[in-house]
């Protein structure tokens, strides 16, 4: 049988679903029970929106080492590595420059209305003689063999990025048997293995908004997945106004503003006519916090480099198998196998040439149906 269970934590939605066999239904729900109290964890270590929390407290002592607790020293050094990976197109360091453009507290605070920035910190964006100042990453000083941190002075975290994902893998590994059948969903951001049943995979809607079902569920993507991660990008409802002008939480690192997204009817559908803006970008990966990552370099690099690069790196992995890194539970890896799926304003799908052999290979022999 199938035993669930759903919470608000960590500001979204979260369930997880695992397959009770015969007898072992009380084993499932003590399961459930610790799966949840880990993402209680984690949101009271790293929440930004609290200024006890652990992240919190590192932020205020930049410049300083600090030693932290095994969790967030985990997160963060899974967030600069993946920094790292990406060429800095994800970056962990830019929560001065978020809160700059307005999103200082929770989002159910600014969604949708204009955002007046009271954080003293955040009034100005950093900008520099040569462009936006980031990359703060590069500078962060991460200590093992005593767990200990110490950031550059006046840089500040945002892990956001990556902790639901990272959350999500965790949980799966820690609370649930290699032999259990079970789906992590952190706020959209997936952790799969096997399936409901024998015969099957776990079935997931793309895009399963409720504006989405409402006007018409069959239309949307489904998804079998039986393992690895899954991560959803994009900003149709993550919006809020600053200074009048819509902006969203998808920062360009290059640019110090929000990527180029179509979000809803008032926006154009494409900037040019041969490069339609990107909705909504989900991507596939070993791990979920690989895939997290991914879904967002996705959203940053556009049409049609985003899908380019996924394609390339499998095309030259498949030549050479011992090219695709870490394809287990280990956390982020760069070098591990993507595939993507990118909703454009125009209403169309574009999907990495990968796809379908990415699902048999990684996803458990999983399938996809596009409407």
């Amino acid at each position: 049988m199938l035993v669930e269970r759903y919470e608000r934590i960590m500001g979204t939605r979260v369930g997880a679903h695992v397959v009770a066999h015969e007898g072992g239904e009380r084993e499932a729900n003590d399961a459930l029970a610790a799966c949840m109290d880990w993402f209680r964890e984690v949101d009271a270590h790293l929440s930004r929106f609290n200024a006890a929390s652990e992240l919190s407290r590192l932020n205020a002592a930049s410049g300083t080492w600090q030693s932290v607790s095994p969790l967030l020293f985990d997160a963060l050094a899974q967030s600069v590595q993946a920094a790292s990976d990406s060429g800095g197109l994800f970056d962990p360091t830019m929560l001065t420059l978020i809160e700059a453009l307005g999103y200082d507290r929770d989002f159910a605070a600014i969604r949708h209305r204009e955002s007046v920035v009271e954080a003293p910190g955040a009034r100005a964006l950093w900008v520099g003689e040569r462009g936006p100042v980031v990359g703060g990453w590069r500078a962060i000083e991460l200590d093992a063999d005593r767990r200990r941190v110490r950031l550059p002075f006046g840089v500040r975290l945002d892990l956001g990025g990556i902790a639901k994902g990272w959350a999500a893998d965790i949980a799966l590994e820690r609370f649930f048997s290699p032999t259990q059948d079970a789906l992590i969903n952190v706020g959209g951001d997936m952790r799969a293995r096997g399936g409901p049943d024998a015969d099957a995979r776990w079935p997931i809607a793309l895009g399963a908004t409720e504006q989405a079902l409402s006007a018409d569920p069959e239309t949307l993507p489904v998804v079998a997945l039986g393992a690895g991660g899954l991560a959803v990008s994009g900003a149709s409802d993550r919006w809020w106004y600053h200074n009048g002008q819509r902006v969203h939480h998808l920062i360009n690192p290059q640019t110090a503003r929000p990527a180029d997204l179509w979000i809803d009817g008032n926006d154009a559908c494409s900037a040019r006519e041969d490069a339609p803006r990107i909705v909504a970008a989900t991507a596939f990966a070993p791990t979920a916090a690989h895939a997290e990552v991914a879904a967002k370099v996705a959203i940053l690099e556009g049409l049609p480099l985003a899908l380019r690069h996924v394609e390339c790196a499998w095309a030259q992995a498949t030549d050479d198998a011992s090219q695709f890194g870490c394809a287990t539970d280990e956390g982020y890896n760069g070098h591990s196998p993507v595939a993507l799926i990118l909703t454009l304003g125009t209403g169309e799908i574009a999907c990495s040439s990968n796809l379908q052999d990415y699902l048999t290979v990684f996803g458990g022999g999983g399938q996809i149906w596009l409407s």
